[in-house]
């Protein structure tokens, strides 16, 4: 559904693809003695429109402010990140300052260790997770490498309105090696320790190698038990194809058991609303590089979760993309996708199909236009019929070296709000500098 937190999205990553734009533009340098760089963003966006309980409608004017800022020492192999959203909703009691990263990270000269100590993303994790804490990579032999990590994630001081649910402590350490069978292989445990119930021991295995005898296939798989439960909570094999030059096949098999004392997975957001049970997933994807100027993207992923109330769901997702660059002379790209999604259960059937086009076009190596354009029409798969739109037109421009303007309009139309008009402003400025 196309609705304010949707067309949101859709605005941020607009605005994201425009930045990297910018930076590509502007060709960021990095220092390569002590500097720093990094870049601030203010965005301004009006007027959003809300729904609150009661279903009555009120216009918000928000601001948001981005400042990204690295410290780097390549001759002491040091160097920090700090990333920070300020965001301000006027007409309204919400402000925040929201910290993403704040982190310090140093090595030793050969490279065998690196230490990275404060907030930061831990990605070694089976989901993803913003903590703070301490990473520690060692290389102890050519070939192996052992990474242990900890830390806490406090619920209050996570960014809003994006916080958990519950604050927590995660534990781990991996070995990974990529000297056993040509392949690459990692073996990982992992203490998951919510604050408001029972804690969880997990173990991780990963593996990964191109099939024996061939340059166009490889394998992979990823499995999570649940040592305490005694259940395989995620499991993920697959195999990629190079079937022509061009032509590349990838089929996965997933299955998880939705564990309602932790995090989901949400492989599939939409579908974890219909079960409670273990989720089946198969899935075939397929990418084509026709020419240089023109990509497909297509995959088809078929669910099927254990009964809940005796009635059991099937779900369907299907998308298809093409991302165009035949006028390459004239500066212009583009992108258009389409997309099903469908959950069916015996008595019921919800859907949601749309489509969804981005157009960038140079005029000047300074000035870039956009476009995009999103339609759903869904079918009780958020309790609501109907159709929306979305419309976003925008503007980004260079004014020096440094600095880029960027400037927006977006209309949306769906059963929440028959005419949502928003202007949106940005500001963002680079800088580089040696010290």
């Amino acid at each position: 559904m196309v609705n304010n937190r949707s067309t949101s999205a859709i605005v941020f990553l607009l605005l994201i693809c425009g930045g990297v734009a910018a930076q590509a533009q502007q060709e960021v340098l990095r220092p390569r003695t002590v500097g720093v760089y990094g870049n601030t963003t203010s965005l301004f966006q009006a007027p959003s429109p809300l729904l609150n309980a009661f279903r009555d409608k009120k216009f918000v004017y928000p601001f948001y402010q981005y400042g990204d800022l690295s410290v780097v020492s390549p001759q002491h192999n040091f160097s920090s990140n700090s990333y920070l959203r300020y965001r301000k909703i006027f007409n309204g009691e919400e402000q925040s300052l929201d910290v993403y990263n704040a982190y310090l990270d140093f090595s030793n000269e050969a490279n065998t260790y690196e230490m990275r100590v404060g907030r930061l993303i831990n990605t070694e994790s089976v989901n993803y997770v913003l903590m703070d804490g301490a990473i520690a990579r060692i290389k102890a032999i050519d070939g192996l490498e052992i990474i242990a990590y900890g830390g806490y994630q406090v619920k209050e001081l996570q960014p809003d309105p994006e916080e958990p649910t519950d604050s927590f402590g995660i534990y781990g350490i991996k070995l990974k090696t990529d000297a056993i069978l040509g392949s690459m292989i990692s073996v990982g445990y992992e203490l998951y320790n919510p604050d408001n119930f029972s804690s969880r021991q997990f173990v991780n295995v990963t593996f990964n190698r191109v099939v024996p005898f061939t340059d166009y296939a490889d394998i992979y798989g990823l499995a999570e038990i649940d040592v305490g439960e005694g259940n395989l909570g995620l499991l993920t094999a697959g195999l990629g194809v190079t079937v022509l030059r061009s032509l590349y096949l990838n089929l996965e098999y997933n299955t998880y058991n939705i564990d309602k004392d932790r995090d989901k997975f949400r492989l599939d957001p939409i579908f974890d609303l219909f079960s409670e049970g273990r989720m089946q997933q198969a899935k075939v994807g397929i990418k084509y590089v026709s020419t240089k100027y023109l990509v497909i993207n297509g995959s088809y992923a078929f669910s099927h979760y254990e009964v809940i109330e005796d009635d059991p769901t099937y779900g369907n997702i299907v998308r298809l993309g093409f991302n165009f660059d035949f006028w390459e002379q004239i500066g212009l790209r583009a992108f258009q996708g389409f997309y099903l999604i469908e959950g069916r259960t015996v008595d019921n059937n919800d859907y949601a199909i749309g489509m969804n086009t981005s157009i960038y076009e140079n005029i000047t190596n300074e000035w870039q236009l956009e476009f995009a354009f999103a339609y759903t029409y869904y079918d009780k798969i958020t309790n609501q019929d109907g159709n929306a739109f979305s419309y976003i037109i925008g503007s980004e421009y260079l004014i020096n070296r440094n600095l880029v303007l960027r400037t927006g309009m977006e209309f949306n139309t769906n059963p929440d709000f028959n005419q949502d008009v928003r202007v949106n402003l940005g500001l963002s400025y680079y800088f580089s500098r040696n010290l």
